[in-house]
């Protein structure tokens, strides 16, 4: 597959004139030679707009008729087109095929056109010519008609003017040789033409006339001239473009035809060729005897053009499927490409891009640290000011509806083939995720330090009185500091088994070990250090003698840990609530406090890992953030749910569901 700079190589070396507008105001981005001698210009005049690089088209339709296919999205085909152009420096009017081709978007917006060109001079004078001698022809058979008409009145006046006769029929003679000179003049004219010409006379289209230029497009010798256009090319017979030569013959219109595809054998192999044509039918006395056609092949043309679309699409479906947002720029920073990825990013549509610049006011740019991104340490600026590429550097974009985003940013400059600087091409990516959860971890680390620190520091005062009283130490004293020592030491162990399980889950080696049991003496086991303290009233309801196949001690640490949550987040609910209930092949066990209850936004994040609640001021107890994570993939371990109601003011309620036996 060709890629785009192999195109542009195919376009630049190719002998058809082509020319590419990228902007709605019809700035030039590209021009190969032929073009450039049609136009009379040197390639400095790429980068400025149509009328500026040709100001004598200025009063021509030329500019407006550009601008409609840059609006309309529609293209535009011409021939025998004239152009009044200035070459070395003096004005000259010469006539071309043309055409003008939106490329379009997949939203159907158009991003450039296509403009090819071919000088078909030789071709409208020969025309005028041919239709000169028509002309010609015409006035030589009118004469002749005269002449018959005078050599009629002589004969019904022989008699009176015989001298008169006579000198008709010398006039007879003298035109006929005029007419037959005519004749002998067309055809040297056919056959000296630059341009392929056909002239078929008859309803079957025999070939009459068809010059070298003719027989060498279509790959034949003179044994195809007297044969009808069918049988010397039976290939032909399906293409729209031979129907068109016999309707032409048919009604006496003309017909002009661009990019038409015509079946040829040439080197006897068939493939589809691609002309440009002009039929004109020929007349005699008004009435039909032949058509003439002039073609073009602008095969190498259209192919080049159709490959260039595919590749477009080609491109296009693969920019419209990246996973990362792609940006690309002119050098002064203005979009002139977004994917559908960089859109979702960013939160805006193209068109919004177009109107904004990486530095724009509708957006701030910060360093990950949270300080302002200076205009000149932008990625992209970075890139257009020195011409090197960025590699995955991550800034914060804080978008127009508040929102931070972290993105990670790769660009490259566009270099022209002087070597300048002409734009850049930025990727990205979304990485708030990923630096939320490099946060999460900082805050973590910071969070398990000091809550190890904590009971590690009472132990070691505790042992350290100990071991300095220990021949005086009187007996409730030391009593008391091993109780505060056991006690940090109990703290210590859920920590460390708090940490150990979640590693084992996000390893996946956390075994369960299931056997049957009552879930009465489990719950009533798991509310024993509740009800020694004595400030909450723990009730238990509903289906206790249900029996589950789980393991007890993992969900001994989720009841416990959810009885425990109650007691530390609603201190004021003199009573929890525990309750089984049967419903169909589930057991679902729930616990329910009093207490302030739980903000709707926070519900969603309460048992993901590190997450730590508030309360009802928003102060953050103590605590890794992992017990409700850690029940969460103990009962998704069992096959059951989890979940949690709540509503302000009135408490909440968590539960969990299990199959049952």
């Amino acid at each position: 597959m060709l890629s785009d700079h192999q195109l542009i190589q195919i376009l630049t070396r190719s002998k058809d004139a082509t020319a590419i507008y990228d902007t709605a105001d019809l700035r030039i981005s590209f021009v190969n030679d032929a073009m450039l001698a049609i136009w009379g210009k040197d390639d400095s005049i790429i980068g400025e707009v149509f009328e500026q690089a040709l100001p004598e088209t200025i009063d021509q339709p030329f500019t407006a008729i550009l601008k409609q296919v840059w609006q309309t999205g529609q293209p535009y085909n011409a021939v025998d087109t004239a152009a009044t152009l200035e070459i070395d420096n003096k004005l000259q009017t010469s006539y071309f095929d043309f055409e003008y081709r939106p490329l379009v978007d997949a939203e159907g917006k158009t991003y450039a056109i296509l403009h090819t060109a071919t000088d078909v001079t030789s071709r409208v004078n020969a025309w005028e010519q041919v239709e000169e001698r028509q002309l010609r022809e015409e006035q030589l058979i009118e004469e002749l008609s005269a002449s018959n008409n005078n050599m009629q009145e002589a004969n019904e006046n022989l008699s009176i003017v015989n001298h008169d006769l006579t000198l008709s029929n010398e006039n007879i003679n003298r035109l006929n040789a005029r007419l037959q000179e005519s004749e002998t003049d067309f055809k040297r004219l056919v056959e000296q033409a630059p341009v392929p010409i056909l002239v078929f006379r008859g309803e079957d289209l025999v070939i009459d006339i068809a010059n070298h230029a003719m027989l060498d497009l279509l790959g034949r010798d003179a044994s195809l001239i007297g044969k009808p256009l069918l049988e010397g090319m039976p290939e032909t017979e399906s293409a729209k473009a031979v129907e068109l030569l016999f309707e032409v013959y048919r009604t006496g219109r003309s017909f002009d035809g661009s990019e038409a595809p015509v079946p040829i054998t040439r080197n006897g192999e068939t493939s589809t060729g691609y002309f440009n044509f002009s039929y004109r039918p020929l007349m005699d006395n008004g009435k039909i005897i032949g058509v003439m056609d002039v073609a073009i092949e602008v095969t190498e043309q259209v192919l080049a053009r159709k490959k260039l679309e595919a590749n477009e699409q080609r491109l296009q479906s693969i920019l419209d499927t990246m996973a990362e947002g792609l940006v690309i720029v002119d050098v002064n920073c203005i979009p002139t490409y977004v994917n559908n990825m960089a859109q979702n990013i960013m939160g805006i549509s193209q068109d919004q891009y177009r109107d904004r610049q990486y530095n724009d006011a509708k957006w701030q740019n910060l360093r990950v640290d949270g300080s302002p991104l200076p205009a000149e340490d932008h990625p992209m600026n970075v890139v257009l000011r020195t011409g090197l590429p960025v590699y995955d550097q991550e800034i914060a974009v804080i978008l127009a509806t508040g929102e931070k985003i972290f993105i990670s940013i790769n660009a490259a400059p566009t270099i022209s083939d002087e070597g300048e600087v002409t734009g850049g091409i930025a990727t990205f990516t979304d990485v708030t995720n990923r630096r939320l959860i490099l946060q999460q971890k900082e805050d973590f680390i910071s969070v398990a330090s000091h809550e190890l620190k904590t009971p590690v520091t009472a132990l070691k005062a505790s042992l350290q009185l100990l071991d300095k009283m220990q021949e005086t130490i009187k007996p409730e004293m030391q009593a008391r500091l091993l109780s505060q020592a056991n006690r940090s030491l109990d703290k210590l162990s859920d920590l460390i088994n708090s940490l150990l399980n979640s590693n084992r889950i996000s390893q996946g080696r956390f075994p369960i070990n299931k056997r049957e049991f009552a879930l009465s003496q489990l719950i009533d086991d798991c509310c024993q250090h509740v009800r020694t303290v004595g400030n909450h009233d723990i009730l238990l309801k509903g289906a206790l003698d249900l029996k589950i196949n789980a393991d007890e001690q993992l969900l001994d640490q989720v009841i416990v840990n959810l009885v425990n949550n109650a007691v530390k987040y609603a201190p004021s609910s003199k009573q929890i609530i525990i309750e089984v209930e049967h419903i169909e092949d589930k057991a679902r066990i729930s616990v329910t406090d009093f207490g302030p209850g739980i903000p709707e936004s926070k519900l969603p994040y309460l048992f993901e890992r590190y997450y730590q609640g508030q309360d009802g001021n928003g102060a953050t107890f103590s605590g890794l953030g992992l017990g409700l994570y850690i029940c969460a993939e103990i009962i998704h371990k069992h096959g059951g749910k989890i979940g949690v109601e709540s509503q302000q003011g009135k408490g909440s309620t968590f539960w969990f569901t299990l199959p049952l036996i």
